[in-house]
């Protein structure tokens, strides 16, 4: 075994002692310090470079939506007006007649048992009675079957 109290200094390890492990550590890390700016710089230049390629696609995407948008309210008043002419004009004359006649027919239906209905409370509440409709006698007419 060897007792010599001064045992050099490990090579990789810098001191005052060994200026070449000192040169050799800054020179190692060197790398890494351009590599951290390289990636900084990159970062910066990907956002700008995002940042300029939103705003310009915000207008076009604006410009499409509302293409898009008067597109589709084309095509459905195209296809709406197409239909009623082409039904207008394929459709017999009787089948317009027999629409125009039960459309006709049904109104008056409604119109006259809202009448009934309207008098036959009249004439309760002029006899006192009550108008709820769940308060008639057991006996009485339901006014929309009379």
């Amino acid at each position: 075994m060897n007792d010599d109290s001064q045992t050099p200094p490990p090579i990789n390890e810098p001191s005052d002692e060994n200026p070449e492990a000192k040169n050799a550590s800054e020179d190692s890390s060197r790398p890494f310090e351009d590599f951290g700016k390289s990636v900084q710089d990159a970062f910066k230049t990907g956002s700008e470079d995002a940042r300029k390629a939103f705003d310009k696609a915000i207008p076009k995407a604006k410009e499409d939506l509302t293409q898009g948008v008067h597109d589709v309210a084309y095509a459905v008043a195209y296809a709406s007006a197409f239909g009623a002419a082409l039904l207008k004009e394929l459709t017999p004359d009787t089948l317009c007649d027999g629409f125009k006649e039960g459309t006709d027919a049904g109104r008056k239906a409604a119109e006259t048992i809202i009448r009934d209905r309207k008098d036959r409370a009249e004439r309760r509440k002029a006899e006192g009675e009550s108008t709820d409709p769940g308060d008639a006698t057991p006996g009485d007419p339901d006014p929309v079957m009379a």
